[in-house]
């Protein structure tokens, strides 16, 4: 297996397990990082997003979409950034930043992966 294809496995396994989490049993999972539980749906409707997420990112990864690998990396890089600023203005708690750093630090395995696989371009360079 590709080492960029096993990225993608990584972290759409943990993509089903949160989303699957929250859905079902949100307060357990979000007590865990400092938020207050909560009787409020939106949990479970970020619980249902993240799940349909998974479900994209295993279609991608069963039928080899090396393009959709692509747009991963940059989409999951910005994460940890705004997961930076929620808590530097203080909507967030701290621990935040470990979720954040996961899916950064998975999406630059799954970049770095790519480029040895070449299959993601340089930035500024056309194939």
């Amino acid at each position: 297996m590709k080492q960029s294809t096993l990225s993608m496995v990584v972290f759409t396994i943990y993509l089903w397990l949160l989303g699957l989490s929250l859905l079902m049993i949100p307060n357990q999972v979000i007590t865990r990082f400092g938020v207050p539980a909560t009787k409020e749906v939106w949990i479970r409707v970020l619980g249902m997003v993240l799940s349909i997420l998974a479900f994209y990112y295993s279609m991608a990864v069963r039928e080899g979409v090396i393009s959709m690998y692509r747009w991963s990396v940059y989409g999951r890089l910005s994460i940890f950034p705004t997961f930076c600023a929620l808590v530097l203005l203080g909507y967030a708690p701290p621990v935040l930043l470990l979720v954040g750093a996961f899916d950064s630090g998975c999406a630059i395995w799954t970049g770095v992966a790519l480029r040895r696989e070449k299959s993601l371009p340089v930035a500024g360079v056309s194939h």
